[in-house]
């Protein structure tokens, strides 16, 4: 009995490092490129056309280095000078307050599930150092 426990148990172990060896072969597929729509180089852009473009990008890049200083959202987690705040689905950012942060409406206290949005400076591991609280009712 003990003999058959034995080789079943090898021919077991055998089978899954031939079988590990044959997927470890196979080379992972090349994605394919995504080509993007460009302008011609040759075709001249309506002057109002481009207008409208550096508009839009500008807007765009004014709210991206303005993310970097706000966070509004549900308070998720609140501990003395910590908080956590959730900013959309799945993207949360932590909060760091400090003696001197403005709570507005003065002398709210900030819970988890409130609505808050937030003033500071942003920090290099993406947290936020808090200057400005605003209790959202």
């Amino acid at each position: 009995m003990r003999l058959r426990f034995v080789a079943l148990l090898i021919a077991a172990l055998c089978a899954g490092t031939f079988s590990s060896a044959v997927n470890a072969q196979t080379p992972a597929p090349t994605p394919t490129p995504i080509v993007l729509p460009t302008m011609p180089p040759s075709q001249a852009v309506n002057p109002y056309v481009k207008m409208g473009i550096d508009l839009i990008t500008g807007v765009l890049r004014e709210q991206i280095a303005n993310s970097k200083n706000t966070a509004n959202g549900q308070v998720t987690y609140f501990h003395r000078f910590e908080m956590e705040v959730r900013t959309g689905t799945n993207a949360y950012r932590v909060v760091h307050l400090h003696q001197g942060t403005r709570i507005e409406p003065l002398g709210g206290n900030i819970t988890a599930g409130q609505r808050v949005s937030v003033n500071g400076q942003g920090q290099p591991d993406g947290s936020l150092a808090a200057d400005d609280i605003v209790i959202q009712q």
